[in-house]
């Protein structure tokens, strides 16, 4: 089994879980240790990668030195406009592209300096982002991506922040625009024009499924929350007939694996991936609307392969 070795330290899970996402972007495998004792609450949380990679990890985290992340987003464009407002404020930043394709999602990515990130969070939890006001709320980036694109076809500018919760889990991406576009943007969202639905579904989990299976056939799709109880699925109108042939395929999905942390989840759902297994991650809350945990999905012919693979994972972190 693969050789696991400690590189770093961290007095906060939330030092150590950035580092952790930091390094995953870059394809680097890691896992951290919770050393802190159960009973008195002192120690440390430590962070592994294999032995292999311990050059690579080290060099990239020295990149790094002193700067965290504190946004991220597919587009330029609202990560541009947060950091404006952070520099219109004397906080200094700096936007960094990440490259690597398996995390396109995250590609502009914001960071400030050690130091000053008590700073930023009345910016990032929206105390201080003055003129701008909250449009919609997703789950998921590329939600958001596609109603910041349909924003864009009418020319209203948009700043898009992550809220992560105690666990670390990402909790919500909030859409921002200026104050004076809030109705033309509520109406433009609310609206979706030139999207047509094709679909509605009693819980969020069977939209995001049957959200996962439209993205693999390359057909953009937005998720609508009608009621507590109905999910409505829209697609471009172009693609409607393709849709529904689609979602129209009755295909079994099982659960894979449960991840305590988001991070965990999303690396999972990465490395299934990359061996040809779809999955889906999904966040599952108790009925008070709690995150519990992120729950990894497979199609029920991949379960064993997918279960296999992710034993392989966990039992080398294990040695």
């Amino acid at each position: 089994m693969e050789e696991w070795v400690k590189i770093f330290s961290f007095d906060t899970q939330y030092q150590a879980e950035l580092t952790k996402g930091l390094l995953e972007q870059n394809e680097i495998r890691t896992v951290i240790v919770n050393a802190k004792d159960s009973f008195l609450l002192i120690g440390e949380y430590d962070l592994y990668v294999t032995a292999t990679d311990v050059k690579k990890a080290v060099a990239l985290v020295d990149e790094y030195k002193g700067l965290t992340k504190v946004d991220s987003f597919i587009m330029r464009g609202p990560i541009e406009r947060l950091k404006d407002v952070l520099d219109d404020n004397g906080i200094a930043s700096v936007v960094k592209t990440n490259s690597n394709p398996r995390y396109v999602l995250d590609n502009y990515e914001l960071y400030v300096k050690n130091e000053d990130v008590k700073l930023v969070i009345p910016f990032i939890t929206g105390e201080k982002l003055t003129g701008w006001t909250v449009v919609k709320s997703c789950y998921r980036t590329r939600q958001a991506r596609f109603r910041v694109e349909l924003l864009n076809e009418i020319h209203i500018p948009s700043i898009v922040i992550k809220k992560r919760d105690n666990n670390f889990m990402k909790s919500e991406i909030l859409i921002y625009v200026k104050d004076i576009d809030k109705v033309a943007a509520e109406e433009a969202l609310n609206k979706l024009p030139n999207w047509v639905k094709v679909g509605s579904y009693e819980n969020h989990t069977q939209a995001e499924i049957k959200e996962k299976q439209l993205a693999t056939a390359n057909i953009r799709t937005i998720i609508e929350k009608r009621d507590a109880n109905l999910f409505d699925i829209y697609v471009e109108g172009i693609n409607k007939v393709k849709a529904e042939d689609v979602i129209n395929v009755n295909i079994v999905w099982k659960l894979v694996h449960s991840f305590i942390s988001g991070v965990e989840a999303d690396f999972a759902v990465a490395l299934l991936e990359s061996q040809g297994i779809d999955a889906v991650a999904l966040n599952c809350t108790d009925l008070f609307g709690v995150n519990e945990d992120v729950r990894v999905y497979v199609e029920e012919f991949q379960l064993d392969k997918a279960i296999e693979i992710l034993n392989t994972i966990s039992t080398s972190q294990n040695e």
